[in-house]
């Protein structure tokens, strides 16, 4: 055995181990330089390819080294470590290459992998069966050949591999129809590279063969690594995808898109289907097509600079704020190659940003309210500050007075002068009661509630019972009342301040309607009086601070119907008046609360 390995190493290489041993630099070198771009499925595939070319050049290259014809047999069945998977992994190639990546599931491999599998167990037990070759023989010519007579197995697998290959094929016709022009030169260079292996096992098959014997398919899977070497230096072929891949991190919660030039979308991460839900696979699809819906994205890729914008989607049934940040990528030599887009998850920072602005918001309202309420304060202390002293000035002198009635026994002037006292107390009462109310209604926060309307009106007309008695009023008020939400307290002094208002300046002597009407959405009730009324030049001052449009009818400081809006609207609703102003018409003053229930019936006013 050593000496003849000796007398094969010096005697001469024939041509076609020659060119064989060439065929496996070829491709252990293109092996090496798409190595760098190995993160592309199609060229995991490719390498595949040469790899598995290299391993079959160099097993026909033994056999045409070999002298006799068992060492031929034997390394005949060697190559068949190479030549088993090649048609698999070119079909593989050409789907992922063309995007169709359904077909790379597991299952899928698997399945396309058992002839492949079978095969290689058959060529190395052929003596057994012979289903692989019949009958082997050497040529008997001076090439050193053999002839080989084959099997069924041999037609079985030849045409498995050849329908791969015409699939295969037809994935990269149809690719061209399909992707953009910026693909055509790649995928043109693809098909002459895959028809140059092709020919060669033609050549084969059918003995149109300048060295007879010889299979040409394993150097023309390698040669073939020239075009496709050439197509990389000449085209930049998978150039944009691994230098963006050097950007793009798989894992990242962030969504990645990567846009070649013509704004066809080149790779994504997993990210984008979450964020999009996005179902299938969209590379070498049109990126304004798929994302149609996001033009501030569409806009921003038209142009060559960087550039940040927003966006809002959907996410499992929850609303979602992107950052979209747009940069534009240029390859070696500072060509434009297309844009990098990444998109960050902003919501939370939108959520705190609302809530801050909805904080800032209500701080400005408290602030103007605060501010109101100092004025309001401020002016109804010039209004009352010197009724109030006059007020607490009688009660002292009063007190002084009533002591000298005691020591001289006149208890007759002491009656006299204790009703005064007592009405001066009340009035000073009365003004301390409004400027509490009006810093309740401004600062305490309450809650809606279901009212009892029916129940609320009555204690505002105990409140006023000695005034209704003296003026022999006559009210009217409904048995039923629609319902509405509020907080009771509050409405009762609405009610004070709008049946005393009637009772002062109705007619005399006052005939009161009382009434509540349900709308869509809030309950109006009203007071209808039979006074003078309103004109409407004077009905702009009502409602405001400290107005009061007949003083000399009766006495007051003109913040009740300023606290009766400020309730309204504290508690959702409106406040009004509605009047002709011409005499005995009198004034129907109205407010609104938010409604409990819909589509109720009218109610007017129905006892007396």
């Amino acid at each position: 055995m050593h000496k003849c390995f000796i007398e094969l190493c010096v005697q001469p290489i024939p041509m076609e181990s020659f060119i064989a041993f060439m065929a496996i630099m070829v491709a252990v070198s293109t092996s090496a330089i798409l190595w760098k771009y190995k993160r592309s499925a199609e060229v995991i595939y490719l390498i595949f390819i040469e790899i598995l070319a290299a391993i079959w050049a160099f097993t026909s290259g033994m056999e045409f080294l070999a002298d006799t014809l068992e060492m031929k047999k034997f390394w005949s069945q060697l190559s068949y470590f190479g030549i088993a998977f090649l048609p698999v992994c070119y079909f593989l190639f050409s789907v992922a290459f063309s995007q169709k990546f359904q077909f790379l599931k597991p299952l899928v491999i698997t399945l396309l992998s058992i002839i492949p599998f079978l095969t290689i167990p058959i060529a190395l037990t052929n003596e057994y069966h012979h289903l692989l070759w019949k009958n082997v023989t050497l040529s008997g010519n001076e090439l050193n050949t053999t002839t080989i007579q084959h099997g069924v197995w041999f037609w079985v697998f030849w045409s498995y591999s050849i329908m791969l290959v015409i699939v295969g094929l037809y994935n990269l016709v149809l690719s061209i129809h399909e992707f953009s022009s910026y693909y055509k030169s790649q995928v043109s260079t693809l098909l002459v590279a895959t028809l140059i292996p092709f020919i060669g096992n033609l050549m084969y098959i059918t003995n149109l063969n300048p060295i007879p014997g010889m299979d040409w398919t394993p150097f023309m899977f390698a040669f073939s690594g020239l075009v496709i070497t050439f197509g990389i230096v000449k085209y930049r072929m998978f150039d944009l995808v691994p230098f963006a891949r050097n950007n793009l991190i798989d894992t990242m919660t962030d969504g990645v898109i990567i846009v070649n030039s013509e704004g066809f979308i080149e790779d994504y991460n997993p990210a984008i289907n979450t964020i999009f839900g996005i179902s299938k696979s969209v590379r070498r699809r049109n990126f304004t097509k798929v994302f149609s819906d996001y033009k501030p994205i569409i806009d921003a890729i038209k142009k060559e600079e960087s550039t940040i914008v927003e966006i809002t989607g959907n996410q499992n049934e929850k609303d979602k704020t992107y950052q979209v940040q747009v940069k534009p990528i240029y390859n070696s030599t500072r060509q434009f190659s297309g844009h990098l887009i990444q998109l960050n998850d902003i919501t939370s920072l939108k959520h705190t940003e609302n809530k801050l602005k909805q904080v800032n918001k209500k701080l400005e309202a408290e602030v103007e309210e605060r501010g109101r309420l100092i004025e309001d304060l401020d002016a109804f202390a010039h209004t009352v500050a010197h009724d109030l002293k006059n007020s607490l000035g009688s009660i002292n002198h009063v007190a002084e007075i009533i002591e000298e009635c005691l020591i001289d026994g006149n208890f007759e002037l002491l009656n006299e002068f204790s009703g005064h006292i007592k009405e001066s107390a009340q009035k000073a009462m009365h003004i301390t009661h409004e400027l509490l109310l009006l810093a309740t209604v401004t600062h305490h926060e309450v809650e809606n509630k279901p009212l009892q309307m029916q129940r609320i009106f009555k204690n505002a007309r105990y409140q006023l019972k000695e005034l209704i008695y003296e003026s022999n009023a006559k009210i009217s008020y409904p048995d039923e009342w629609p319902d509405a939400v509020g907080y009771a307290p509050w409405i009762e002094e609405i009610w004070v301040n709008y049946l005393s208002n009637a009772l002062k300046y109705g007619g005399t002597p006052p005939e009161i309607e009382v009434g509540a009407e349900n709308g869509d959405h809030y309950v109006r009730f009203w007071i209808q009086d039979n006074g003078n009324g309103i004109l409407p030049e004077d009905q702009g001052r009502l409602f405001k601070k400290y107005s009061r449009l007949a003083p000399e009818i009766a006495e007051g400081y003109g913040l009740g119907l300023s606290i009766v809006k400020r309730i309204s609207r504290k508690l959702g609703g409106f406040v009004g008046v509605i009047s002709s102003g011409k005499p005995g018409e009198g004034a129907c003053f109205w407010f609104d609360l938010p409604t409990a229930k819909k589509n109720q019936r009218k109610i007017s006013a129905s006892k007396n």
